[in-house]
């Protein structure tokens, strides 16, 4: 994976961090084709040069057949992420065929959550000219498309619940998306869609 040398982050505890905190990482490996899993992980630091990964994938899954044979994998964690929008930096790109059209349409999509969007028709044409030829788009065709909801549906009503009341509790942003992904889900009764979360009693 390219790390532009600029961004690279090599200290160990940093990074060790950064997988702890996101705690979900993408699995990947290229035996007999690209194959990936969206898992758990848990670290421990001290297992290793740089520390060891433990985590699980179920047995049908195609992934399972290929780790233990000595392939390479790449486990892959996402820390915060945001769209830094070209207004708040002094100057930015602009400029050229498929790639500039390609720029283009990243910029406008972001952009459109903006009252005043910013465009790249503001940027002097020569200040992207040099940018250009150190870009490389590309086009991938999709040609099948794979997705998981894992918000317990094969759970009981009251599981679903009580689910939904800690996570509301825990209440941290993925926590209340999760939470009212839940609720929205097919399954969710009108009870569930109606739960308030209630104070802890002590001992309870």
């Amino acid at each position: 994976m390219y790390v532009n040398p600029h961004f690279a982050e090599r200290e160990l505890t940093i990074l060790h961090d950064t997988i702890e905190t996101a705690r979900f990482g993408v699995l990947v490996t290229c035996a007999d084709g690209p194959l990936a899993a969206h898992i758990p992980f848990v670290l421990h630091r001290e297992e290793g040069e740089r520390g060891t990964l433990l985590a699980h994938v179920a047995g049908n899954d195609p992934l399972a057949r290929h780790l233990d044979g000595g392939n390479e994998v790449l486990a892959i964690f996402s820390g915060p992420r945001a769209y830094v929008s070209p207004r708040w930096c002094p100057g930015v790109l602009n400029d050229n065929k498929a790639v500039l059209a390609h720029l283009t349409e990243l910029v406008d999509v972001h952009e459109a959550q903006f009252p005043d969007p910013w465009s790249l028709a503001r940027v002097p044409e020569d200040h992207v000219a040099g940018l250009l030829p150190h870009i490389v788009a590309f086009r991938l065709e999709i040609e099948a498309l794979q997705g998981k909801r894992k918000l317990s549906q094969n759970r009981a009503a009251e599981d679903r619940d009580g689910i939904i009341v800690g996570l509301r509790e825990r209440a941290g942003d993925d926590d209340r998306a999760i939470a009212g992904a839940m609720v929205s889900y097919p399954y969710a009764s009108h009870e569930a869609q109606s739960i308030v979360v209630a104070p802890k009693r002590d001992g309870l």
